[in-house]
């Protein structure tokens, strides 16, 4: 039986974060679909006690005003909303205590259809929208902050 050399092999692993994973980072993804403008976008927040599904129904329906207010034509705009909460479960002594963290991430997805708009302007609208969310947040920190 052939002897088995042992090789030595470099174990340091690297982690890659991707920009769209980053919290505040706002991504933009434009493609022509026929004659759509389609538009995707992400955004990762860490949030507390905020009413972060009113900042989005907010931002959206903003967005669909200045699509049509620009002559184009709203297909739909969505977002889905994936929340992550951490809980903390320590045990001191022997009894067993959960706290929740105060902050949650949130991750927006969002995907938008329009028609009759140019696609600068249907990024530009949508870039905003997630930058509104965004900016709500900033906001109520400044104010939980002082």
């Amino acid at each position: 039986m052939p002897e088995h050399k042992h090789h030595s092999h470099d174990t340091r692993q690297r982690i890659r974060v991707k920009a769209k994973d980053t919290p505040g980072v706002i991504c933009i993804e434009r493609s022509i679909h026929d004659e759509a403008v389609v538009i995707s976008g992400s955004l990762t927040l860490e949030y507390g006690a905020s009413d972060l599904h009113a900042w989005i129904t907010n931002e959206l329906e903003k967005a669909a005003q200045d699509i049509k207010d620009k002559g184009g034509i709203v297909g739909h705009i969505k977002a889905a909303v994936s929340i992550t909460a951490t809980e903390i479960i320590s045990v001191t002594d022997e009894k067993a205590m959960v706290t929740q963290s105060p902050r949650n991430t949130a991750r927006i997805a969002l995907a938008a259809i329009m028609f009759a708009i140019e696609p600068p302007d249907a990024e530009s609208i949508i870039r905003k929208a997630l930058a509104g969310v965004r900016t709500k947040l900033r906001e109520e920190k400044a104010r939980d902050s002082v």
